[in-house]
């Protein structure tokens, strides 16, 4: 018996050992990022956590990792690039802005083929290492623009004074962990697991309220001018600025245009073509801000999006590629197209794929 569980125990191992020389990267620097933490070949069925229509909701990623593609890679109208407000996990395939952005293009009797390829939590930074460890990779990928969606996750990069996502291994045991960790196949197969199935109440998005329904709104900044025109945010701003650029030329090496497009909070609000903010930011996903700046108020969070919006169209334009501020162009109902203060219902979705749908019919081949 006992000699039968060791055989067991050493041709487990042997698999093991086998799977992680195949598809780890213990002998290279590429991260194993570009074999596991991309979600693919995945389907979600579970009840609406936002809405009671549809009852259902069904999340799905094909086997390159994209959502809602419906054609092959070689012939890509559009992939968008972003964090959460891109990916959209609480909405139905259907009710994504992309599916939205599709059916208006159909009505206009264009099929536009797009990609969705945002992925949860992710900045600029890990935006850049998409072409590395994820598009280079697909075989006979070909699209026409790459539009990136972005800005509100870069903005807590204003709160952190080292690169935004990095950690610093302090001792040789935590250093031989992370080691492990990014190497290992099976590691990060684990990883992307855990995360695509994580209930709505655990997931980021549920820990958070919308600060916007029914609150009394100031139009007086807490903060200082000064604090948010410093030398650390001044830097942090050109930086992005820079990684902006970045992602133009990456974008232009695998033969695309770049689209960037600004965003923006429920934090604020305008009202006959003045800006009114929330009196107080609770802890949530801002909180980092508030750790950093102090108390904060709706005009505070406004103040600095406009900030990170600038920085993301002083690129753009530095680019010479297309820009769309969405954050001052498009009017939102703050209580019925948010469901918490960052991440939009399938009205918010609609309405977004309505601003986009008229500015991509100027360009050339819509």
């Amino acid at each position: 018996m006992l000699k039968t569980i060791l055989i067991n125990l050493l041709v487990l191992l042997g698999v093991v050992v086998i799977l992680e020389l195949a598809f780890g990267t213990w002998f290279s620097d590429v991260h194993a990022l570009h074999q596991f933490t991309k979600p693919r070949d995945l389907r979600i069925e579970r009840d609406n956590p936002i809405s009671d229509t549809p009852a259902t909701i069904v999340y799905s990623r094909d086997e390159n990792g994209f959502r809602g593609l419906e054609t092959d890679v070689g012939n890509i109208d559009i992939i968008t690039v972003g964090g959460s407000t891109t990916d959209q996990r609480f909405l139905d395939d259907s009710q994504t802005y992309q599916a939205s952005l599709n059916a208006l293009f159909a009505q206009d009797g264009t099929q536009v083929s797009i990609a969705n390829a945002g992925i949860d939590g992710q900045t600029t930074f890990g935006h850049i290492e998409n072409f590395g460890s994820w598009f280079n990779l697909i075989d006979g990928l070909k699209t026409r623009y790459i539009l990136f969606y972005v800005g509100i996750n870069d903005a807590l990069i204003l709160a952190e004074n080292k690169t935004f996502d990095v950690l610093e291994a302090q001792s040789e045991r935590l250093k031989l962990q992370l080691f492990i960790r990014e190497k290992s196949a099976l590691y990060q197969l684990y990883l992307i697991t855990k995360q695509a199935y994580l209930t709505p109440e655990i997931a980021h998005s549920f820990e958070r309220v919308n600060l916007a329904i029914n609150p009394p709104f100031s139009d007086t900044a807490k903060l200082a001018p000064e604090v948010l025109s410093n030398a650390e945010t001044r830097n942090a701003l050109a930086e992005l600025t820079a990684r902006i650029e970045d992602l133009a030329e990456l974008t232009r090496a695998i033969g695309a245009e770049p689209i960037f497009v600004t965003q923006r909070s429920t934090a604020w609000t305008r009202q006959d073509g003045k800006v009114l903010g929330v009196t107080n930011i609770e802890p949530g996903f801002q909180s980092t801000l508030v750790n950093r700046y102090g108390p904060l108020n709706g005009i505070d969070i406004y103040d600095i999006e406009r900030g990170v919006a600038d920085a993301i169209l002083a690129g753009c334009k530095a680019s010479d590629a297309i820009c769309f501020d969405l954050m001052a162009e498009l009017e939102f109902d703050l209580e019925t197209d948010f469901y918490d203060e960052l991440h939009t219902t399938a009205a918010g979705s609609e309405k977004i794929a309505g601003y986009m749908h008229d500015k991509l019919k100027e360009l050339d081949g819509f």
